[in-house]
């Protein structure tokens, strides 16, 4: 009976595997394009712009009947090409101005999971993804101030297990905010402004 994997990793017949290798299963995975036509993406630039706008609103805008335009966004949030409604914030109003980037090297025994279970369960982070180059992830964190900042790398992520080597990187403040898809959107689609409710 020929030796797994693992028999090989641990005889030392082969170097171990990068605890990378079982990112595959964590990555999120890339969706297959869905055709939209043109009245699809006016009705994305319109709910991104206000998400609340209402059905007879969007209707009146793309020239549909309500129930047709009810139709077309359920379509779109059954192919996930809507995953949701959100509210925008500012964190600074919520007592979080600070924005600190960490990139993460992972220890060649290091267990994935367990660094993940530990770093998802970090209140204050806002984006954890993978990356090419000399890091393996890049976390974000809000943070309400120096102490703050302090105490989340002493107490919660100096001591996770299997992380090799860190930087922490300070946002001094946003140039660029994150984009939406009506920014995308914008230049590929003819839009008046919307009716007003009646």
């Amino acid at each position: 009976m020929a030796p797994s994997d693992a028999q090989r990793d641990l005889s030392g017949d082969r170097p171990p595997r990068s605890p990378m290798s079982n990112m595959t299963r964590e990555v999120q995975k890339p969706r297959p394009v869905v055709e939209l036509d043109e009245i699809d993406r006016k009705l994305l630039f319109l709910l991104s712009d206000d998400p609340r706008v209402s059905q007879r609103q969007l209707a009146k805008a793309v020239g549909m009947s309500p129930p047709a335009v009810g139709e077309r966004i359920a379509r779109l949030e059954r192919q996930q090409v809507i995953r949701g409604y959100t509210t925008t914030v500012d964190w600074s109003a919520l007592g979080y101005p600070g924005l600190v980037y960490i990139p993460m090297t992972l220890a060649t025994d290091a267990d994935l999971g367990e660094i993940l279970a530990e770093l998802r369960g970090i209140a204050e982070l806002t984006e954890l993804v993978v990356v090419t180059g000399s890091y393996d992830m890049i976390a974000r964190f809000r943070i309400r101030d120096h102490a703050h900042l302090q105490a989340l790398l002493l107490d919660r992520i100096w001591p996770i297990r299997g992380l090799q080597r860190i930087e922490t990187f300070l946002g001094l403040g946003e140039v660029v905010g994150e984009r939406t898809v009506r920014d995308l959107l914008e230049n590929s689609v003819q839009i008046e402004a919307l009716p007003r409710e009646d």
